[in-house]
């Protein structure tokens, strides 16, 4: 694509695989930042790809060496601070895309044009290992979800407390130079970095293992929920549904005869990548689907149409709208049992 001079890769975000049941390890893997940005180099070959990753997530990989290696190459960069506040000021001086999974909600005001077309892009690594790059629109966020989201980062850019989602432990050496030695401590930033507030010894965070999560989707006929749709590991075929198609997830309950046949009788295919997470593809003739579209005066989507046949990586948060809109599929995670 012409015209982009540097990509923006947020490397944690990148780095870490989903975890899909409780017995599976986390995994944070630098092979994988590797991968998109040969990807990216495929659609920008002439743009300079720039990675950033926060110190904690760079301490939590299991190939150190690949991260150290690009550090010396010059295209790794790691933050000080909060990683975004990086990744995103160079993407705005750069106008540079962004590959990440991340909705950005607390940096929307800061930064509007994450909302614009191909400023942020989606990734998958399949099962092969290759890599799909996708752009993404982001939704538009409330005011709502924005506060939410600056609470939740001033928390932990801030004195952060034991129990409230991070664990900080004190690195002094010893008890005498300071009780919280090796335990957990308060802390406070000092020049970027989580110091013990009662010694001033460096604070190393405790590694959080987020909860296995397993993808649903939330079918909205009409604006009302009509089901919550769990998606197996070998993917799903959804569409109009009848007794001869038992295959086919039904997603046409509640619309009118009319309605009903605007929808595929197998729509779409949602597959899962080798991280469990779906992959997207329009397979009917009959109708359309789009992911996130603009909604016109009349309340019908704009654009963001899907090609029939190519795969598109969805992450929380995204929404299909199957033809008029009528009927939409809602990305979410849910705390695997």
């Amino acid at each position: 694509m012409a015209g982009v001079i540097a990509v923006m890769l947020d490397a944690a975000n990148i780095a870490c695989k989903k975890r899909r049941n409780r017995d599976q390890p986390q995994q944070w893997q630098f092979a994988r930042v590797e991968r998109v940005k040969a990807a990216s180099l495929k659609i920008w070959p002439d743009a300079q790809v720039i990675a950033v990753i926060d110190a904690s997530a760079e301490d939590r990989l299991s190939d150190r060496r690949r991260s150290d290696a690009a550090h010396a190459a010059g295209w790794l960069r790691t933050a000080s601070g909060d990683a975004d506040d990086l990744l995103l000021g160079e993407a705005a001086k750069f106008t540079a895309p962004v590959v990440s999974r991340d909705n950005f909600y607390d940096a929307r005001r800061d930064h509007p044009w994450l909302e614009d077309e191909g400023r942020v892009w989606d990734f998958s690594i399949q099962k092969d290992h290759s890599v799909l790059l996708r752009p993404r629109r982001l939704q538009p966020a409330s005011d709502e979800e924005v506060a939410a989201a600056r609470k939740k980062k001033a928390r932990k850019a801030g004195l952060v407390t034991v129990g409230e989602g991070e664990v900080w432990l004190c690195t002094a050496e010893s008890k005498q130079t300071c009780i919280y030695a090796g335990e957990p401590t308060k802390v406070h930033q000092v020049a970027g970095r989580a110091m013990c507030r009662f010694c001033d010894h460096p604070a190393r965070e405790q590694v959080y293992t987020p909860p296995a999560t397993v993808p649903v989707l939330i079918l909205s006929v009409d604006g009302r929920e009509r089901a919550r749709i769990p998606l197996p590991a070998d993917g799903l075929v959804l569409g109009r549904g009848s007794p001869d198609r038992s295959e086919v997830a039904d997603v046409t309950e509640g619309l009118d005869d009319v309605a009903r046949k605007r929808i595929g009788r197998r729509h779409l295919r949602i597959d899962m990548d080798d991280d469990g997470l779906p992959v997207v593809t329009h397979q009917s003739e009959r109708g359309y689907t789009f992911l996130n579209p603009r909604r016109g005066a009349d309340g019908l989507p704009l654009d963001n149409g899907l090609l029939f046949g190519e795969p598109y990586p969805l992450a929380e948060g995204d929404t299909l709208w199957l033809d008029d809109g009528r009927v939409k599929l809602a990305v979410t995670e849910e705390e695997a049992e």
